[in-house]
């Protein structure tokens, strides 16, 4: 059979940004709180007098909410490094976009491993495309592509330990402080990532070049590092201080949210200030991922990453949370 042309350049060009306007109206109807933020949120002065009304209209409850949460310190999952406290972490994160210094329990971190054998992930984020970890080269075979992440679903349900995360005190507390306003829990993500030699569009898709986040006026990410992971080799690349100074090398780019390639990203930042973050299994870290950031593509072993987000608002965008109904496996 001869094989069909390659389109055009520009026909090509034309097909992706039709399929982004559908995209994009798709997303309108489905979610139009979550577009029209999106579209506001970009503004710098749209997030600070947002985050200001938000402020006021919580400001009786705020007190109440920080008092109890110190008062349950104590029976937290997670710990801090000795050299810091609270409120050293929060100002960090508020200058830097990114604070480090925290760490899961040995004993949380092998549960959420057994949860993994237990469960199958779900290849691309896709609810009819379930396989268990272990059958990752078997699951490529079947989809005929190289699976670079796959998700876990419900897993603040499924799993105690992911459970107990969500409601931990000290990362509601941080997320409160550093919200200055009351924290709305926004979703978990819990996700393998595979060392394939994964496609440009697979790369771009789930967030292996360099970008910026617009989840919501205000919102910070908590990121545990569940297996260990070396420098090169799965890490999370973040420059620190971009949340206030957005990458700027085309007319539009303090408004527009897109892919950065590593040579725009070298030359606009200083080297120190692009920062990789390795560890052990149980590392952990928080960070406004409104700086610009990426994840490696591992090269070497698989990681597994847990993710939980605090925000202002929740606008069902975010979460882990399918049908049971609706999850398929891949060889059902």
């Amino acid at each position: 059979m001869t094989p069909s042309p390659s389109l055009p350049p520009a026909y090509a060009a034309g097909a992706r940004r039709f399929a982004r306007l559908r995209l994009l109206w798709s997303s309108f109807r489905e979610k139009p709180g979550y577009v029209g933020m999106r579209a506001l949120a970009r503004f710098g002065w749209v997030r600070q007098l947002v985050g200001a009304m938000h402020r006021v209209a919580f400001c009786r409850a705020l007190p109440h909410t920080q008092r109890s949460l110190a008062e349950a310190l104590h029976a937290s999952r997670v710990d801090i490094r000795p050299d810091q406290n609270i409120d050293e972490f929060v100002r960090r994160l508020r200058d830097e976009g990114i604070s480090l210094g925290l760490s899961l329990r040995p004993e949380d971190v092998q549960a959420i491993h057994t949860f993994t054998l237990d469960h199958p992930c779900f290849a691309d984020r896709h609810p009819s495309r379930g396989f268990y970890n272990v059958e990752h080269e078997l699951a490529c075979r079947s989809l005929d592509k190289q699976i670079l992440v796959a998700q876990y679903f419900n897993t603040g349900t499924e799993s105690d330990t992911i459970n107990s995360l969500i409601n931990d005190p000290l990362l509601r507390l941080i997320a409160c402080r550093y919200l200055g306003s009351e924290p709305r829990f926004v979703g978990a993500n819990l996700w393998w990532t595979y060392p394939v030699n994964a496609s440009e569009a697979d790369r771009a898709e789930h967030a292996h070049l360099f970008h910026r986040d617009v989840d919501d006026f205000r919102f910070v990410k908590f990121f545990f590092y569940l297996t260990d992971v070396l420098p090169g080799d799965g890490s999370h690349v973040c420059v620190k201080g971009s949340h206030r100074k957005p990458p700027v090398s085309k007319l539009f780019d303090r408004w527009l949210i897109r892919r950065y390639s590593d040579e725009e990203i070298s030359r606009l930042y200083p080297p120190p200030d692009i920062l990789e973050i390795t560890g052990a299994a149980g590392t952990g870290f928080a960070e406004n991922t409104l700086c610009v950031h990426k994840g490696l593509t591992p090269n070497q072993s698989p990681r597994l990453l847990l993710q939980l987000q605090f925000a202002l608002f929740d606008y069902g965008a975010m979460h882990d949370r399918r049908p049971p109904g609706s999850l398929k496996q891949i060889h059902d």
